[in-house]
């Protein structure tokens, strides 16, 4: 199994699958693995479902086009619609299919959607389609529902797609090679490919993990429809699909299965959502506006304690523009604890804490896990979204103080050892200096043995 460093590095490896795949893309994946084209076509079946939702037939998107086939089924629906691609020679088969089939509305660029934002306004995309597990080529999914998120129009749809950890084929001892491109491995994906295999990036999810995330950023009533498929398609070999019937039966029983999530067992999952019509419409976030407002209360002059910088993103941006000790500044983290794996909580009432802990260091999951009296596997990282809609704080940038008050505050012990700490004000391009004992005011903490070394 081909091992790799870095996230990158993988990618690269995917880069050469889609130049040596582009040409034929379409023709070997669709008539050379039977359950591949079968999911090829049950993508464009589930676009077809869901046209009608989108607040208008405007502006389509597809990420992660591939060859078009997505963009040129969507065209017949709306009146622009954009592809993007990673894959230079991915895009180029896209124009040379757009001239030959005299696709006038259909607009194609190599843009890499991890790396790079879409040049897209808020609010402005009826329906955004994400194909072939495009779901799970971000190293961060949450990255990929924010940046959907910001550009749909309220009420928009957004169809995404990811490969399934709990795949039936992926957990079988075949004893023949399945019709299916591509299998989920340790590492990634295995994708086969005119008799070569190429290991590339990919985090494949189970539904459970998929749906969880989902309502993380559009919410629980926003999730329209969840499926897998195909589940038995997927384990037979192709010499089985020559027969008509057998290709039959096989779609048939596929699309029985494809939304018993008990089983949940086809290699694809799909979800579609929508974007909410009145909670996700731009509002000021005015999470900036309560610190100044508090630092007002306590009488902390912000002309001598703020410092403007140039915007920033990471702590270690921080620690160069402001030329201090990493010890000495507080990075925050906000912390959510899943209460429907405990049936004494209410479902869907997760609760959320804020950490402090000093930037040289990293946050102790089990710790916090024992202090708070729950198993470590109900901690996880707030995603980007709650972040943003609880606190009204942007990612990265939030404070240790200033929040909703049902959030609680917890700082590592080693911060009472400083007299200064640097922190956060809510804005990317301010830092304010804090005495210990002005933190303590402004925040209303509880410390505790929280963290450990990087």
């Amino acid at each position: 199994m081909l091992k790799m460093e870095n996230w990158k590095e993988k990618k690269e490896e995917h880069l050469k699958l889609s130049a040596a795949a582009a040409d034929k893309y379409d023709e070997l994946y669709e008539t050379t693995n039977f359950a591949t084209g079968s999911y090829m076509n049950y993508e464009l079946e589930t676009i077809k479902k869901f046209i009608d939702f989108a607040p208008s037939k405007s502006i389509a998107l597809d990420l992660g086009c591939g060859t078009g086939r997505g963009c040129f089924y969507l065209s017949k629906f709306f009146d622009k619609v954009y592809g993007y691609d990673f894959s230079p020679e991915m895009i180029l088969v896209c124009n040379k299919n757009k001239i030959s089939r005299r696709k006038g509305n259909v607009s194609f660029e190599t843009r890499d959607v991890e790396e790079d934002a879409l040049p897209w306004e808020s609010n402005t995309i009826s329906f955004v389609n994400t194909a072939f597990g495009m779901g799970s080529f971000f190293e961060n999914v949450e990255n990929l529902f924010r940046e959907v998120k910001r550009i749909l129009l309220p009420k928009g749809i957004a169809i995404f797609s990811f490969y399934n950890s709990e795949a039936l084929v992926n957990k079988l001892e075949l004893q023949w090679e399945p019709a299916l491109a591509a299998r989920v491995v340790t590492n990634g994906l295995n994708v086969s490919f005119e008799g070569k295999k190429f290991e590339i990036p990919a985090r494949a999810y189970n539904v459970k993990e998929i749906e969880k995330r989902i309502k993380g950023s559009f919410g629980e009533k926003n999730i329209l429809e969840i499926t897998t498929f195909p589940t038995l398609s997927a384990l037979f070999p192709q010499e089985l699909f020559q027969r008509k019937e057998a290709r039959d039966l096989c779609t048939n029983v596929d699309n029985m299965l494809s939304n018993n999530l008990e089983i949940a067992a086809g290699p694809y999952i799909i979800v579609v959502c929508k974007k909410a019509g009145n909670i996700d419409k731009q509002q000021p976030i005015k999470g900036y506006e309560n610190v100044l407002s508090l630092l007002r209360t306590y009488s902390i002059d912000t002309t001598i304690r703020i410092k403007e910088h140039n915007p920033v993103r990471t702590m270690d941006d921080v620690k160069k523009v402001l030329n201090v000790e990493a010890n000495t500044m507080v990075k925050s983290i906000l912390i959510t604890v899943d209460n429907n794996m405990d049936e004494k909580s209410p479902k869907n009432d997760n609760s959320l804490f804020l950490i402090g802990i000093p930037s040289d260091r990293k946050l102790d999951f089990a710790a916090l896990a024992t202090i708070l009296g729950i198993s470590r596997k109900r901690l996880e990282m707030a995603s980007q979204s709650q972040v943003e809609d609880m606190t009204g704080f942007k990612v990265g940038s939030i404070p240790p103080f200033g929040l909703p008050k049902n959030i609680p505050v917890i700082i590592d012990l080693r911060v009472l050892n400083l007299k200064e700490i640097w922190c956060g004000t809510g804005k990317s391009t301010e830092s304010i200096r804090l005495t210990l004992e002005e933190l303590k005011m402004l925040s209303t903490p509880t410390f505790y043995d929280i963290s450990k070394p990087l």
